[in-house]
């Protein structure tokens, strides 16, 4: 999700880039019986994503494509350049976080859509690329802490842990350390200074179990997930507003992007809100439901499919 830095393992790249091998993902390689064009759709690593890119893949199949979801096939930096190389055709991704991965100097227009969708087709344009509507579904880094943590340090918003940061462990994804997003931002913008940091998983069930278990004391989460609330966690309000605007946005090439397609796509994000995206993020993070099967049930429940 968030997050806005290029470097990654080679690995992954190769992964994402080299024909997208069923290794790569965790979602079988799965077609539609339709006669339409063919769509190959991708998410990054975490639950969300998948749960959005099987969105897609419902309401693209109800629109007559052929479609393919590679799910699982790692951070931004695997996914933005495989769907540039035409390795994939769409994926789900996040306006402000994505225009700033693309281009650190455009920080600014990243705050608002208005601003951060005309930047993102111009910069996606040479690669053939372009962004849909964004949804009104919001989705941002937040860092959260437990009651007793915000408690004991008297902790609200992010400029509240300048006191307390010291004698805190902070954890979050691997990359945290080298994402202006994360622990870059919030030592630039808040002037904090942990005791220590410690890699868990991406916003995942790793990342709430050491937050709860106490072996981290503040974790970076989503602000659309569910987890946040199952575990009745305080979320710490960006009070300086290091985070951009993170609304949902199908990111697809040209190529694919029919009327049929792009209608199905912006009626899809069109319905998709910040509390139904939270919904549905409980029912795969929380109830174990499997992302696929909560999607299609989503899709039919709003009449979409």
């Amino acid at each position: 999700m968030p997050h806005t830095m290029r470097t990654i393992g080679v690995a992954i790249v190769a992964c994402a880039l080299g024909g997208l091998a069923a290794a790569c993902s965790s979602s079988p390689s799965t077609p539609s019986a339709s006669s339409g064009p063919n769509v190959t759709i991708g998410s990054t690593n975490f639950p969300e994503q998948v749960i959005v890119a099987n969105l897609y893949a419902d309401v693209l199949k109800h629109a007559g494509a052929k479609v393919t979801v590679r799910a699982n096939l790692g951070t931004r930096e695997a996914v933005e350049p495989a769907l540039a190389a035409g390795q994939l055709d769409l994926y789900p991704d996040y306006a402000g976080t994505l225009l700033i991965f693309l281009n650190m100097n455009d920080s600014q227009a990243a705050t608002q859509t208005s601003t951060a969708v005309p930047a993102l087709k111009r910069l996606l344009s040479p690669h053939g690329a372009t962004v849909l509507n964004p949804a009104p579904a919001l989705d941002s880094n937040v860092f959260a802490v437990t009651h007793a943590t915000a408690s004991k340090y008297h902790l609200t918003t992010l400029s509240s842990l300048s006191s307390a940061a010291n004698q805190l462990i902070l954890g979050g994804p691997p990359e945290c350390p080298q994402r202006p997003l994360c622990l870059v931002g919030l030592q630039n913008t808040y002037g904090l200074h942990f005791k220590s940091f410690t890699s868990l998983d991406e916003a995942g069930p790793i990342t709430v179990s050491a937050l709860n278990s106490g072996e981290v004391q503040v974790a970076e989460l989503f602000s659309s997930d569910g987890n946040i609330v199952a575990n009745n966690f305080v979320q710490l309000t960006d009070d300086k507003h290091l985070q951009p605007a993170d609304y949902v946005i199908p990111v697809i090439r040209k190529s694919v992007a029919t009327p049929a397609i792009t209608s199905a796509l912006n009626g899809l994000s069109a319905k998709l809100t910040t509390e139904q995206l939270s919904q549905l993020n409980i029912k795969v993070s929380v109830d174990h439901g499997d992302p696929a099967t909560v999607a299609q049930q989503w899709i039919t429940q709003e009449h979409l499919g």
